[in-house]
């Protein structure tokens, strides 16, 4: 093998050293510095793109508790119309009460006149069926004419 030829080391040593600095200059002036700068560079944007996620977020933040503001001013405004009008119903369903049991009082005050002289002509009416009723009777009985009139009384 030649490689392995003692009189060919120096020149393989030779070409390996010459490679190897090759190599290692190639590495660190070109390869190296544009890894560096690609990395650097993948760095800035993440950095970048990082910053960012926080602005939007903390935009987000703030829109979210202006939301959350809002929502609490419009359940409370909401809160507040539902309790007037709440109060204005029960306003409006106690007038209607009071208006019901007016009319209700008059009707009944209507009725028990009605009643109060339905029951007088009733009355009226009852005395003169038992008068009649009892000048019948007197007649068929041959009486002499003891009631002439209506409001003679037997005491």
């Amino acid at each position: 093998m030649p490689q392995l030829d003692t009189s060919t080391f120096v020149t393989q040593i030779f070409w390996l050293i010459i490679t190897f600095l090759s190599l290692w200059f190639l590495m660190s002036v070109l390869i190296i510095p544009k890894i560096a700068q690609t990395i650097e560079e993948r760095q800035n944007k993440i950095s970048t793109d990082v910053q960012k996620a926080e602005q939007i977020n903390q935009r987000a933040l703030e829109t979210l508790e202006k939301y959350e503001q809002s929502l609490a001013k419009a359940k409370a405004a909401a809160s507040l119309q539902i309790e007037q009008e709440k109060q204005r119903m029960e306003a409006e369903i106690e007038f209607k009460k009071a208006e019901l049991k007016h009319i209700l009082d008059e009707k009944i005050a209507q009725n028990t006149h009605t009643l109060f002289l339905e029951r007088a002509q009733t009355l009226e009416m009852a005395d003169n069926v038992a008068f009649e009723m009892a000048k019948l009777i007197a007649s068929k009985l041959n009486l002499p004419d003891v009631i002439t009139s209506k409001d003679a009384h037997i005491d």
